[in-house]
């Protein structure tokens, strides 16, 4: 069985947050739903929505 994905969040700027049942965070853009960066903390999460808004990549 795979990790099954919980909404969490969606910013305005179209970052979206989903938690993993791991417990892992999973971020994705609207924009761009096929990428997606997995981060240990709810902080990176939003860490790297910031990133998208201030018009930096967040995904690498």
């Amino acid at each position: 069985m795979g990790n099954e994905l919980s909404f969490v969040n969606a910013t305005g700027s179209g970052c979206q947050i989903f938690r993993e049942t791991t417990g892992r965070y999973v971020v994705s853009h609207e924009h761009q739903p096929r990428q997606q960066l997995k981060v240990a903390t709810l902080a990176g999460a939003y860490a790297a929505c910031r990133n998208w808004e201030q018009g930096q990549p967040a995904l690498e």
